[in-house]
């Protein structure tokens, strides 16, 4: 009986530290395209049928203009919106809505990029290239640097809207070349040269990490072509040019092992291509016109490559095989941004429909789908990708309706 009390005491201790510290359930969405920087997210516990009859919406908060997405750590969502003359850094509840602070700096450009939260601090980027660092709890401003001024940095004819990345201690930026800053200060580590002729200013990807032959590297994907950069030092890899009639590089390189996919869409065309990173060389595996991307970055997953091709109404949801480049099928969609979880698709169309999807190489397979703003007469462009956190779906779109959708079991 004795040992028997004591197992159950012991239960209960683990269940309890589990809840404390987010170990049972609890799952974070801390940067741009989740943890993982994949667009994919390893939550399951939530209902792909929830949207069935309606949403079921728990919150709905205007975070003025822009395209920020959000990102989530224990339970505080951050976001960035324009307000009058002002760009805002939100940090709200993420269950209720309810606002904690805000931040408000000046800044021309409606925020495009997504805050990073990293330890107690959080990192965000304004389309005019200031770059905060506040402090999580308060919103207290730790350290500010100015990209063109400071690092001279070419402005994005739209805005920068790369999303910072962090690496160890360091902070990293696609700003058409690569820029790393000490996290803690703000303070220069290394800027890689840039390409002679990276010079065109339509750059909006953010930094993706990977491993190649056992160094770490980050891929940018500039103006002019997509380059490596070895983490430790800065040194350029190497550097593959990519520049289609003048098409804008606003989507993240999809990378797995060695092999790396870039596309760019324009409003008439799109390219994409493969390469395969061989002795520091980029070799073309296949390149077509099956999947160019504008608005959001392809999702791969067991081998095929998911994602929305084309823009302004002649948009096709496409699955390829990452391997060949052959369409395994096709679906017609408005311009669409995704995610996937617990093997199904979240599917975001920039009207404002929701799609929870089982989506596979063989088919698209729709499991329920609904209006985000439930038939709310309202602007409509939702070019921001969704996001599940903790079994809710929250949606944001360029007016400032940031929409939480209950999802749970």
């Amino acid at each position: 009986m004795k040992t028997r009390t004591v197992a159950c005491i012991f239960v209960i201790i683990i269940l309890r530290l589990c809840v404390q510290f987010g170990i049972a359930d609890d799952f974070d969405w801390p940067r741009w395209r989740g943890p993982n920087g994949d667009g994919i997210s390893m939550e399951t516990d939530w209902n792909p049928l929830a949207l069935k009859g309606g949403p079921k919406i728990l919150w709905n908060v205007d975070v003025g203009m822009g395209h920020s997405n959000v990102a989530i750590k224990d339970n505080h969502l951050y976001t960035m919106g324009r307000v009058g003359r002002d760009n805002v850094v939100f940090c709200l509840d993420a269950d209720t809505g309810k606002e904690i602070w805000r931040h408000l700096f000046e800044s021309s450009y409606e925020p495009q990029s997504t805050p990073t939260v990293d330890g107690k601090y959080v990192y965000a980027l304004s389309g005019q290239g200031i770059l905060l660092c506040l402090k999580a709890k308060n919103g207290k401003v730790q350290w500010t640097k100015y990209l063109i001024k400071d690092f001279k940095s070419p402005p994005a004819r739209f805005g920068f809207a790369t999303s910072p990345v962090i690496e160890g201690d360091i902070v990293i930026l696609n700003a058409n070349t690569c820029i790393a800053l000490n996290k803690k200060t703000g303070d220069k580590v290394w800027i890689t040269e840039m390409h002679e002729k990276a010079l065109y200013t339509d750059y909006y990807a953010t930094p993706v990490l990977h491993e190649l032959d056992g160094r770490r590297c980050a891929l940018i994907f500039s103006g002019r072509g997509l380059f490596s950069v070895n983490i430790l030092t800065g040194e350029k890899v190497w550097y593959y040019e990519w520049k289609i009639g003048g098409q804008p590089n606003s989507v993240d390189p999809v990378v797995v092992d060695n092999k790396v996919f870039i596309s760019s869409c324009s409003y008439s065309r799109g390219d994409g291509v493969c390469l395969e990173i061989k002795e520091n060389e980029p070799q073309i595996i296949w390149q077509n016109k099956e999947m160019g991307n504008v608005v959001s970055t392809c999702l791969l997953i067991n081998g095929y490559m998911y994602g929305c091709d084309g823009w302004s109404g002649c948009t096709r949801l496409r699955c390829l095989d990452f391997t060949t480049g052959d369409v395994m099928w096709d679906k017609e969609m408005q311009v669409a941004s995704f995610i996937s979880a617990g093997g199904k698709f979240i599917i975001l169309e920039d009207d404002g429909t929701l799609h929870i999807a089982e989506v596979t190489p063989a088919s698209y397979k729709e499991m329920s789908s609904c209006d985000v703003l439930d038939g709310e007469k309202k602007p409509r462009t939702f070019w921001t990708p969704p996001v599940l956190c903790n079994g809710k779906i929250y949606c944001r779109n360029n007016y400032g309706d940031l929409v939480c959708i209950d999802v749970s079991k």
